[in-house]
């Protein structure tokens, strides 16, 4: 074969000669790609934004919430407390692996003072959790957790105030531990389901809920054990794909084995 190219066979002088179409160029300066990739993040957290602060409404007793795409600004839209004390707090976010039903569930926990396996989370279920632009930009840290933060919070300060009320007594003299609110002059106690009688709570989550300072967290930013991390790696977690349904129909999608090929 000759050494040298022949220029009749266009692909191969195509090939050798000439630079690919697709590539970046990579003569763009550093400050401009962070200009430009800052412009993108900026973007992503205004979206997120105007969705978690465009104000919110439930509507029916069946607790779904209203579908105008706006985030509830009462305790009951984030969290819900059975009359036999269990502890539900509802979020749009979904767990793709990145473990926020675990931090998440710290937060709830830290504000209510509860261990970490009182709290349930509702993820996804758009029947009952509020409405959620989605679980994408690395959002739900800086998002979700300040809003269950202040869910949590607002309901702890709520049962006190319940608590109190049922009591008649001094709200100062009364704390909150371990699924209960606590008179520290007279000890006497109650559970957090008796005080809700598993009742909704209506009250507005202020902007000024008083929650916990980092430097007092006891479960928040701690290394705890992954929830639901042993249902996980034995199985017994359901995914969509092990979703049955009576008369459930499959999708497939069909590729051709060769150009111009044709569905038999």
């Amino acid at each position: 074969m000759s050494k040298h190219i022949d220029d009749s066979i266009e692909l191969e002088r195509y090939e050798l000669f000439e630079h690919p179409q697709y590539l970046f160029n990579l003569e763009i300066e550093r400050r401009d790609f962070f200009k430009l990739l800052g412009g993108g993040l900026v973007l992503v957290f205004a979206l997120d934004v105007l969705a978690q602060e465009s104000g919110g409404r439930q509507e029916g007793e069946s607790g779904r919430r209203a579908q105008n795409n706006s985030t509830p600004k009462d305790i009951g839209g984030w969290l819900h407390i059975g009359e036999d004390g269990s502890i539900n707090a509802y979020t749009g976010k979904v767990e793709f692996g990145q473990n926020i039903r675990t931090s998440l569930s710290q937060v709830v926990a830290e504000e209510l003072r509860v261990p970490l396996a009182s709290v349930h989370l509702t993820m996804g279920d758009t029947d009952l959790t509020p409405f959620d632009m989605g679980t994408f930009g690395s959002r739900t840290t800086p998002t979700m957790a300040p809003q269950l933060r202040k869910a949590a919070a607002a309901t702890r300060e709520a049962l006190v105030d319940l608590a109190a009320e049922q009591w008649k007594v001094d709200r100062s003299t009364l704390a909150v531990k371990d699924g209960k609110v606590i008179n520290e002059r007279s000890k006497d106690s109650i559970d957090f389901g008796k005080l809700t009688k598993g009742q909704k709570l209506l009250k507005v989550i202020s902007d000024s809920a008083p929650v916990t300072p980092a430097d007092q967290w006891k479960i928040t930013g701690k290394s705890v054990t992954k929830v639901n991390g042993r249902d996980l790696v034995t199985g017994k977690h359901r995914y969509t794909s092990d979703t049955k349904r009576t008369e459930m129909m499959f999708g497939k999608v069909v590729r051709p084995s060769a150009f111009n090929a044709s569905l038999v």
